[in-house]
């Protein structure tokens, strides 16, 4: 991934034990950890970093009682940052709170290394990722319950990939991609370019141009940032070739 563009991190971690364990985590990655850890307090930070992508990771127990203050306040010095929330255990109400004011991403500290690293490159795209499954488990209980969490997920920023089903007749979406396309959505996971992507697998630039469009087709998705998260759910981790093969 030494093509991708760094990302200057800042980690504002209460807990010792978790933040030696992100910068363990991401010492091998794009994501150039800043020297000081985010406190309470202000924290400067110099024009090329300012100037550089920029991402806060968050332990929620840094605000106890004022985690989305501290997400707006962050967002108003630095306006282009992307801002991840690192929670203990899943709070639906707490996730939400997150996002209304200005967070990119919600994430389990018991999310596996290699899950987190692609969270972070997606949100680095622009896109806002959250634990799903503890999320729709949420809203169900409360659904159940005759709560009105259901009604209002509608207000987390979430987007929905449309995938084919098994029940509709139809072969499964990944059972229909060429090993050289699960090769290319393991490039587009990691955010790389078309020209970085052809000289990669060392075919023209039109060459892949016509397979992300026959892989966008496929997997039912609109553009390749939809195509990357999808992969996130479907395509082994680390693989090179389609997973069934």
């Amino acid at each position: 991934m030494s093509h991708l563009l760094s990302v200057t991190t800042i980690l504002g971690c209460k807990n010792s034990m978790l933040r030696e364990g992100l910068r363990h985590v991401l010492s091998s990655t794009r994501f150039r950890l800043h020297p000081e850890n985010l406190t309470r307090g202000e924290m400067a930070l110099d024009q090329f970093d300012q100037d550089s992508q920029l991402l806060f990771i968050l332990d929620a127990s840094l605000y106890p009682s004022g985690l989305a203050e501290g997400i707006w306040s962050l967002k108003q010095r630095y306006a282009q940052a992307r801002i991840v929330v690192l929670s203990d255990s899943f709070n639906l109400d707490g996730m939400k709170s997150a996002f209304q004011s200005g967070a990119d991403g919600y994430c389990l500290a018991s999310t596996g290394c290699e899950a987190l690293i692609k969270y972070l490159d997606l949100v680095m795209l622009g896109e806002v990722v959250f634990p799903s499954a503890a999320f729709l488990t949420a809203i169900s209980g409360n659904a159940e319950a005759g709560g009105d969490h259901a009604k209002d997920a509608s207000s987390i920023r979430m987007q929905t990939l449309p995938v084919a089903s098994g029940s509709d007749g139809h072969e499964s979406p990944i059972r229909t991609l060429s090993s050289r396309e699960a090769e290319i959505l393991q490039c587009l996971m990691q955010g790389a370019p078309n020209k970085v992507i052809a000289r990669k697998l060392d075919v023209a630039e039109a060459t892949v141009k016509v397979h992300i469009k026959a892989i966008l087709r496929k997997i039912r998705v609109a553009n390749r940032t939809q195509a990357a998260m999808w992969a996130v759910n479907h395509l082994a981790p680390g693989s090179t070739e389609a997973p069934w093969a």
